[in-house]
């Protein structure tokens, strides 16, 4: 019977020591997950202060957006769509690299 109760409690041993292995793993993961969620935070706020001053004003729904004819009888006009840039011709392009497979 001491061997089993021996042995129960080596067992017991190893998997505690294999919990607290798998703890610190996550409590590192989990530090690093705050970290990074703090440096997007900063970057997004570091965006915020560098392009608003150079964005369009923003329309507010409350402000009358423009209709077309189909408007009169009470259809809205379809959203205007921002212009997208285009890529550059083809021989502006640089060549794309080979894979080496």
């Amino acid at each position: 019977m001491a061997t089993v109760l021996a042995r129960f409690q080596e067992i017991q041993a190893q998997q505690e020591e294999r919990y607290m292995g798998f703890n610190n793993h996550l409590t590192t993961i989990s530090t690093a997950m705050g970290s990074l969620v703090q440096a997007l935070h900063r970057i997004e706020d570091t965006l915020r202060d560098h392009v608003a001053p150079h964005r369009a004003p923003v329309t507010s729904p409350d402000q009358e957006q423009p209709t077309t004819s189909a408007g009169a009888s009470g259809q809205e006009a379809p959203p205007q769509r921002q212009a997208t840039r285009t890529p550059p011709p083809a021989e502006e392009q640089p060549p794309r690299k080979r894979s080496l497979r």
